[in-house]
């Protein structure tokens, strides 16, 4: 969920607050390259396409509490030749849920379960989408699907794994283990995600990677299918 790593300052006690900055190291997580995309994927220009393809809008959610900047989900890709995405451009909140998050990333109220299980947020690169937004277009949507970030210049894939149901419903989060992966070198932890409205996130809503449990995910599968189906948007988007 968007505030599960989030320390709230009306209600942090001043434990919390040296917590938050005494933060723990990064986490050691699996290695980047185990869900990276290929590099002949021309990623630039997919990210290009995706802040150009703004035609269809699904729904708009703001990215953080303040409302101030509202990003918008878009469906122009859902009936290009041979696949089928939704995108949208996004910051990055830290996602903390699962198992023994509290442990690992210095959080405390990060929740053991995600919404298809328990997906450990320090192994398993995955996303957030709004519960609204889940619900209304569960016909295009499973449960654990396929996505792409592109974030830093570099692609990662990753899946749906949690839901966001807070008041207001915001959208642009991610586990821990995907943004410390995607911008590594700055401070990506419990308490803090990255703020700039400049993440893609590409979801194909059909396709779900084999070998995933109720706690980890099978990054080999994961990868394969990435691949595969970015490379079908590529050819699909000409480029």
């Amino acid at each position: 969920m968007k505030t599960s790593c989030a320390f709230s300052v009306l209600l942090a006690a001043s434990a919390y607050v040296i917590e938050a900055l005494t933060a723990p190291p990064p986490i050691a997580g699996p290695p980047a390259a185990s869900f990276a995309a290929d590099p002949l994927i021309n990623v630039a220009g997919i990210y290009a396409a995706a802040h150009s393809s703004k035609t269809k809008v699904l729904a708009s959610y703001p990215i953080n509490s303040a409302r101030k900047i509202i990003s918008s989900i878009y469906g122009d890709w859902q009936n290009l030749s041979g696949v089928s995405a939704f995108h949208f451009i996004a910051d990055m909140d830290t996602d903390c849920d699962g198992t023994k998050v509290r442990r690992k990333t210095g959080n405390r109220d990060g929740q053991t379960e995600t919404s298809f299980g328990a997906l450990d947020a320090t192994r398993v690169p995955y996303f957030v989408l709004p519960e609204r937004f889940t619900v209304q277009y569960k016909s295009i949507l499973k449960g654990n699907a396929l996505g792409a970030i592109i974030c830093d210049g570099k692609m990662l894939y990753g899946i749906y794994g949690d839901q966001d149901a807070d008041s207001p419903q915001l959208i642009g989060e991610a586990s821990i283990v995907m943004g410390q992966t995607c911008f590594p070198g700055t401070l990506i932890d419990g308490a803090n995600g990255h703020a700039e409205n400049d993440v893609a996130y590409i979801v194909f809503g059909s396709q779900v990677p084999p070998g995933i449990s109720k706690n980890n995910i099978d990054l080999h599968a994961l990868k394969d299918l990435g691949d595969a189906q970015m490379k079908l948007l590529q050819n699909a988007l000409g480029l």
